[in-house]
């Protein structure tokens, strides 16, 4: 049984693939869109534990998938991958309702953790127990 249940959506083909990979080895089941229409039709329509979203896309940025997922599924866990570290860009993905924010490039051990902590999160507020797979380093 799969630790929780993933959703990426990311353009960029190569860092989606290591995602899906490297989240996949790690125990999660995990999907995923190639863009923001695609993700938040995909979000819409499945059963996610988190949403891994990027911020820059075509079709709908994140932000945009943000906003509606929050009108939709307000208690959806979503973490914000992007390249946009400046801190007015984290403050605002924030402030819209992103559980946390991941500046690229990042390591899969740092994207790992967070996953981690805020599956922790959400499931301490649903009222149930999580268990999550130690990392090594």
């Amino acid at each position: 049984m799969p630790l929780a249940n993933l959703l990426i959506v990311e353009d960029d083909g190569a860092i989606r693939r290591g995602l899906v990979d490297a989240l996949k080895y790690g125990g999660y089941s995990v999907a995923e869109a190639a863009d923001g229409r695609a993700g938040l039709d995909a979000a819409l329509a499945g059963t996610f534990d988190l949403i891994l979203l990027d911020i820059l896309m075509p079709k709908m940025d994140g932000l945009e998938v943000l906003a509606e997922l929050r009108r939709a599924k307000p208690s959806l866990p979503v973490i914000f991958l992007t390249a946009r570290g400046q801190e007015q860009d984290r403050v605002k993905g924030l402030k819209l309702g992103a559980d946390d924010y991941v500046v690229k490039p990042f390591s899969v051990g740092e994207l790992t953790a967070r996953v981690e902590a805020v599956l922790r999160r959400q499931s301490v507020m649903e009222g149930r127990t999580l268990a999550i797979a130690a990392y090594n380093t």
